[in-house]
C-alpha cells in the first residue's frame, strides 16, 4: 500500500515536470541579471540626439532595467525627441517617466509646454497645474500657468463679444 501511494507521487510529479516549458531558465538565474545603463549614459554625455535615441532604445526596452535607469534613459531620450521637435514621441516618453515617478514637477511643466506648442491648451493647464501643485515655488511652470490662463481668458473675452450684434451708428 505504502508502495502505490509513493508511485503515485512520483507520477504526478513527473506529469508535473512535463508540462514545464523546456525553454524557460530557471527562475534563479534570473534574479541576478542586471543591465548596464553605461552606453546610454556615455550617449547622453556625448549630445549626440541620434545616439541617445538609439542606445537608450535598448534600455527603455528592457524588462530588467532598473526603475532608476529606465526614468533617466526615458528622460534623456524624451529631450533628444524634444530637441529634434518630434513632439509626440517627446511626450509619450514624458508620459510613461511620470508613470514611474509622479512627482517630477519639472517634467509636468516640460510636458505643458509640448501640449502648448501642439495647441492642447486644456492638457497643457493641467500639466502646469500639476507641476504647481508639487512645487508652488516653481517660476516656470507659475509662468507658464498665469500666460496660458490669461490667454484663455482673452480667447473666452473674443467670443462672447463676437457673439453680440453691434451697437447701431448714431
Amino acid at each position: 500500500m505504502k508502495r502505490a501511494g509513493a508511485l503515485a507521487w512520483l507520477c504526478l510529479g513527473l506529469s508535473y515536470t512535463a508540462f514545464a516549458a523546456p525553454s524557460d531558465p530557471p527562475a534563479d538565474s534570473r534574479i541576478d541579471i542586471k543591465v548596464d545603463p553605461a552606453p546610454c549614459n556615455g550617449a547622453v554625455a556625448s549630445l549626440n540626439d541620434a545616439a541617445i535615441i538609439a542606445v537608450c532604445d535598448a534600455l527603455i526596452d528592457n524588462d530588467r532595467t532598473e526603475r532608476a535607469d529606465r526614468l533617466k534613459a526615458l528622460l534623456a531620450r524624451g529631450a533628444a525627441y524634444q530637441r529634434q521637435e518630434d513632439t509626440d514621441r517627446a511626450i509619450a516618453d514624458y508620459d510613461v517617466a511620470l508613470r514611474l515617478n509622479p512627482k517630477l514637477a519639472d517634467i509636468f511643466n516640460t510636458r505643458g509646454e509640448l501640449h502648448r506648442s501642439k495647441g492642447d491648451r486644456p492638457r497643457a493647464l493641467a500639466d502646469f497645474g500639476a507641476a504647481l501643485k508639487l512645487n508652488p515655488q516653481h517660476a516656470a511652470a507659475r509662468g507658464n500657468f498665469k500666460a496660458l490662463a490669461l490667454e484663455l481668458e482673452k480667447i473666452g473675452a473674443d467670443m462672447g463679444i463676437k457673439g453680440r450684434p453691434k451697437p447701431p451708428l448714431k
